[in-house]
């Protein structure tokens, strides 16, 4: 187990192969663990030195004792690049992961030399919709909300054919911590990130799961459009987490782009 203590908060993270390689670094969904990506890690080719971390609240990292913003949450990955002197990292971040990329990318140019940004945003729902998920976990809690949740990762024929692993990943769901969950959706229901996604100047490649209903294409693509010269790819059959329900395609995109 790795930890880091920024003196803001406590972060667990993982930090696997080479210190010489090129460096990759993950940054998870709402309500998911660093263990999102193990089929990304056991597919990339040997040689990559591999970063995953627990934002606050989730996994093994400390939970929020204020509010938090989505520029808190970047500054928490820059803490740790800046501890572990990573330069010149391909970030891969998926939605509210790909909303810390985006601004960590535009306020820390010299961390980040390639992006990956996947099933994210500028802007991600309304409020009310945040709104009424707040509300829900806070008088429920988190178990109140899996199953609605895990039909927003995953299509219907995805879960239908994969129920063990949906079991895993209601699991995962349920051990966020409720503080951890909720002060994430006031985090994305406050963010537009229009200032910082229209300034960046890294090779940029979009990709979005064609089924994805919590993030759109249409609304993907948007954002892809806002940024010079980035590449837009949509992978069929999958919803908003591709990283799970299509790891072969996934790893094909992000390896040929570091390359």
């Amino acid at each position: 187990m790795q930890v880091f203590n920024s003196k803001k908060t406590v972060i667990h993270y993982s930090d696997y192969g080479p210190k010489d390689g090129k460096v990759i670094i993950f940054a998870n969904s709402l309500g998911t663990d660093n263990r999102l990506w193990d089929k990304i890690i056991k597919r990339l080719p040997l040689g990559h030195r591999v970063i995953t971390y627990d934002k606050r609240g989730h996994g093994l990292s400390k939970e929020p004792e204020s509010e938090i913003s989505i520029q808190d949450l970047a500054s928490d990955i820059a803490d740790l690049s800046d501890y572990l002197n990573l330069r010149g990292v391909t970030f891969v971040g998926i939605s509210i992961g790909g909303m810390i990329a985006q601004v960590l990318a535009s306020i820390r140019p010299d961390i980040i030399s390639k992006l990956i940004l996947c099933d994210t945003a500028v802007k991600i729902g309304v409020k009310k919709i945040w709104k009424q998920r707040i509300d829900a976990v806070t008088k429920k809690g988190i178990r109140a909300i899996s199953n609605s949740i895990i039909e927003r990762w995953f299509t219907q024929n995805y879960i239908s054919t994969n129920f063990d692993e949906m079991e895993l990943f209601i699991c995962m769901l349920q051990s966020t911590s409720a503080s951890g969950y909720i002060e994430c959706c006031k985090a994305i229901s406050k963010a537009n990130l229009t200032s910082y996604t229209s300034q960046l100047k890294q090779p940029t490649l979009v990709i979005v799961g064609k089924n994805d209903i919590s993030t759109p294409p249409s609304l993907v693509k948007e954002t892809a459009l806002m940024i010079h010269g980035s590449k837009f790819i949509v992978i069929e059959n999958s919803g908003h987490l591709p990283c799970i329900d299509n790891p072969d395609k996934f790893t094909d995109l992000l390896y040929n782009f570091i390359r």
